[in-house]
């Protein structure tokens, strides 16, 4: 089963109602939100993958109108799904709160594909707006790293796709991400967890554009965030790879870190170890020297006066 495929700019087939009927307000409010057909709504939940490739062709106003008429763990599932230049053009649109109320609905695997889709400046702020204290923190968990580490100097818009993909669908997610030709693609089960590498050569061979994308995979062996730079600047990987992807404990794809990145933040961290041990060293000098003027003025008065 797969969705219409229609261009319609004006009516959107998962709505009963073209956008010239839709209220002037924003569809954000709950009174307001544009009505989703029940059967096209309970499709969205099943096959979240598919509505997302299917919206995408549309325009941004049909997009946010859409997602507006679904319920929040629904739209949370099909924007986990969308390409990243995508998510990131409707996600910047919205405001924390409404972002929280689409995290707080889904599961970890989507919150966290949402919250891996939002800049990293706005990351900190949404959280403070989830209502659960216990997704915070394990959102909090997988996002945020040590400054030393490999999940802190990451690229978190390396370009994704789900695994079960037609090439043909995989065409269409990324006309909007504007990628590079020598850009890698990574590949990802519908939970967001790393499978592999796309190889773009056999895959722009293929005879057929049916074919799933994972017939295509490369392995490659990936990072843990936690790594330290230092530990992630030895891994054997390097030899054959420039870029590498970068997973959490649960193997979920939280980017990718190319070689060069990843020496550009080892060569500021070591600048702020060598910034550390001057002051200790500055630090230490001044010691010894309060140090030697007490011991003197000691002597001085342990001497018998003549």
């Amino acid at each position: 089963m797969t969705p219409p495929d229609t261009h319609d700019p004006v009516h959107d087939p998962l709505n009963n109602q073209s956008q010239d009927q839709l209220p002037a307000q924003s569809p954000t409010d709950p009174e307001i939100r544009p009505q989703v057909n029940p059967l096209a709504r309970a499709y969205a939940r099943r096959f979240p993958g598919e509505v997302a490739a299917h919206l995408i062709k549309h325009s941004a106003t049909v997009i946010a109108q859409t997602l507006d008429g679904l319920p929040d763990d629904v739209a949370a599932g099909v924007i986990a799904r969308m390409p990243h230049g995508h998510a990131v053009r409707i996600l910047a649109a919205r405001d924390d709160a409404s972002i929280a109320a689409w995290i707080d609905a889904a599961g970890l695997d989507h919150a966290l594909a949402i919250l891996l889709h939002v800049s990293s400046d706005r990351r900190e702020r949404i959280l403070e707006c989830l209502s659960s204290r216990r997704t915070r923190r394990a959102l909090r968990k997988l996002v945020i790293y040590p400054p030393d580490t490999a999940g802190a100097a990451l690229n978190p818009a390396a370009p994704r796709l789900e695994a079960s993909l037609s090439l043909a669908d995989a065409v269409e997610f990324l006309r909007g991400d504007d990628l590079e030709p020598e850009r890698l693609i990574w590949l990802v089960d519908g939970d967001g967890r790393y499978r592999g590498l796309l190889d773009s050569g056999r895959a722009l061979a293929a005879r057929t554009h049916r074919a799933a994308l994972e017939e295509f995979l490369v392995r490659v062996k990936a990072l843990r965030a936690e790594t330290t730079l230092t530990n992630a600047r030895d891994a054997n990987q390097w030899l054959e790879h420039s870029e590498l992807p970068v997973i959490d404990e649960h193997d979920h794809l939280l980017g990718s870190i190319t070689r060069v990145r990843l020496m550009a933040a080892l060569g500021r961290s070591d600048a702020g170890d060598s910034g550390l041990v001057d002051g200790l060293g500055a630090l230490a000098h001044q010691y010894f020297r309060v140090l030697a003027i007490c011991l003197g003025d000691l002597f001085d008065a342990r001497r018998p006066r003549r």
